[in-house]
């Protein structure tokens, strides 16, 4: 059995692995989905927090039990990679899910940028407070979850929390003990988020030594959350 810690991207929420929880489970795997501090069910106001106060949350609740995978979706990424730069001797493997693979000093606006197409930009919206956005829910599942059932999307688009501008802005802090961690990275083919040029872009800046394609769009974990079970049920037990 192994631990794994679920960290969702920009605008999620734990909810957003509730596909993928239970099949986990059922392979005997401890498996814990976290809301990011300002997200979910977090009480933080979400204009208040940034990438060191996603890392610290993450990383506490890395030490308070043994070892673990990390799985980082979209942003997620980038926080995994902190985490494990920190932590390496508490961390099994990073595991990288149409993730942004950030190397020292870049962060989610300086690697988007560097792709042709402009994401979720079009979607965006002023947050409830000032310094937070939210995604318009009528355009956002066109280049989100494109291949999602609209039910399914709906849904999934209703439950996402209002992101921290602060938190797209920093720059990721990854130290030496990045490169004592194995990496493994998901490909998704049909991404129109994190693009499948970008993706292969920051693998190549920092290679993974296991790498799995799927033929879905950025959300797998909601769109084919069997195959992708399937990978991290495989590396769990490497």
């Amino acid at each position: 059995m192994a631990r794994i810690i679920l960290i969702h991207g920009a605008w999620g929420n734990a909810s957003g692995w509730a596909r993928i929880v239970p099949l986990l489970t059922a392979a005997g795997h401890r498996v814990e989905a976290l809301d990011l501090p300002g997200h979910g069910r977090s009480p933080v106001p979400p204009n208040s927090v940034g990438q060191p106060e996603y890392v610290a949350a993450v990383e506490a609740a890395l030490l308070a039990g043994p070892p673990a995978m990390l799985v980082g979706h979209s942003m997620g990424g980038i926080v995994i990679a902190q985490v494990a730069s920190r932590q390496p001797k508490h961390v099994t493997a990073c595991v990288f899910v149409a993730a942004l693979l950030p190397r020292n000093g870049e962060g989610l606006l300086s690697l988007i940028r560097q792709q042709e197409d402009a994401g979720v930009h079009g979607a965006v919206l002023p947050g409830p407070i000032a310094g937070t956005t939210v995604l318009n829910p009528d355009v956002a599942g066109a280049t989100l979850m494109q291949d999602a059932p609209p039910d399914l999307a709906a849904k999934a688009l209703g439950a996402m929390s209002p992101q921290s501008n602060k938190a797209q802005k920093d720059p990721a802090v990854i130290g030496p003990g990045f490169a004592k961690v194995p990496r493994a990275y998901v490909f998704c083919t049909q991404d129109r988020v994190v693009t499948p040029q970008l993706q292969r872009q920051m693998v190549a800046s920092t290679p993974c030594e296991a790498v799995f394609t799927l033929e879905c769009g950025h959300v797998p974990q909601l769109t084919q959350p069997m195959a992708l079970a399937e990978i991290l049920n495989g590396l769990a037990a490497s």
